[in-house]
This record gives C-alpha cells, sequence and structure tokens, in this order.
C-alpha cells in the first residue's frame, strides 16, 4: 500500500471521487518512525495530523511488526473529512489496519487534554499537524506529559528545530537517548 500511493503521487478519494495530488511525509521520516517503534518495541502511539496517512500507515506497519495484542494507534486531524476527503482513513482501511486506529476528528486543544483527563499514555507520539508556533506549543506541551517516561516525541515542525524529535526523561525536560540525565534537544531531519 505504501509503496503503492509514493509511487502513484495521486489517488481517487472514494468519498467523492476528488483526485488527490499526495505529499506525504518524507519516506525516509516515515521510515524512521517505524524503526524507532520496532527498536523500542512501541505498542501505543499518537499522531498529530493524519493527512493522507502515509506516516499513519508507517507507524502501523512498525506496531504490526511488533505483534503485540495490545497495539493502538490514536490520530488527531480534524481536516480529514474537509481537506483531504478521508483519504487518510481510506489508506488504512485498504491497508487492512483501520481497527487498530482510533481517529478524533477535532483539534489538539480539544483531543489531547481529553486523553490526558482518560489518563491515557503512549510510547511515541509524531507531530505533523498545525505547524504555527501556538499548536506546536499545545501540542508539545500536552504530549510532554501523555508521552511515558522514556518515550520518543518526534515532530516535521522545522519553523521550531528544537521540536523535532526528544526523548522524554521527566515531566518537565528532554534527553536525548544517549544522555538521560541532562535536558538535550535532538534534530533527526538533517536540517
Amino acid at each position: 500500500m505504501i509503496a503503492r500511493l509514493v509511487r502513484d503521487g495521486t489517488a481517487v478519494a472514494r468519498s467523492d471521487s476528488t483526485l488527490h495530488d499526495l505529499f506525504p511525509v518524507a519516506a525516509s521520516a516515515a521510515e524512521a518512525l517505524r524503526d524507532w517503534i520496532l527498536r523500542e518495541q512501541v505498542t501505543r502511539t499518537v499522531e498529530v495530523g493524519l493527512g493522507y496517512g502515509i506516516s499513519a500507515l508507517h507507524i502501523c506497519e512498525g506496531l504490526l511488526e511488533n505483534s503485540a495484542r495490545e497495539s493502538h494507534h490514536v490520530v488527531r486531524d480534524p481536516y480529514q473529512a474537509t481537506r483531504f476527503s478521508d483519504c487518510g482513513l481510506q489508506f488504512l482501511d485498504e491497508a487492512g489496519v483501520r481497527e487498530m486506529v482510533e481517529h478524533h476528528a477535532e483539534k489538539s486543544e480539544i483531543v489531547l487534554p481529553r486523553l490526558l483527563d482518560e489518563a491515557r499514555s503512549f510510547d511515541l507520539a509524531f507531530v505533523d499537524g498545525n505547524h504555527r508556533f501556538d499548536g506546536v506549543f499545545v501540542d508539545l506541551f500536552y504530549l510532554g506529559r501523555l508521552v511515558r517516561k522514556g518515550g520518543i516525541v518526534s515532530s516535521t515542525t522545522t519553523s521550531c528545530p528544537a521540536s523535532h524529535a526528544r526523548r522524554r526523561s521527566s515531566p518537565r525536560t528532554w534527553a536525548g537517548p544517549w544522555k538521560k540525565s541532562r535536558p538535550r534537544t535532538t534534530c533527526t531531519s538533517g536540517r
């Protein structure tokens, strides 16, 4: 499924028959997410921004390869129906992984506090939603509380270099995977 979407670069939405030019997360970034999931034996993930679902497909691929029965992916995208004609959900369905994905069609400032109130916890978070400072701030604020100690938060946001990738070491500090004792930020995008 992933290879076909990346190769074709376009897809027709089942919901309204519109043709969409796909602009997926860079293949290397999505593959890095999958590799992190495999290496860290991740079973619970959360994603901000589903879009066309390329990163979600890689995340689900990693979760399935881990063979954990409790594997679950939560995704938040209020524009899935309107901007993306439900293509992300369609591709997850076509790939046979839709049942392991919990979709919320609301904004971060609504969904993430609710997940926190429900005492949800995640091993890995991927942020590719609102790229403005205030949106990234809200995402990282809540994800810092939702991702377990030692978990991973990764972001595609380039306007805020400090938000690329972090390993959560305590409720208020971030540390690179090589030094958990002191706060450090790691940029994995090569920029």
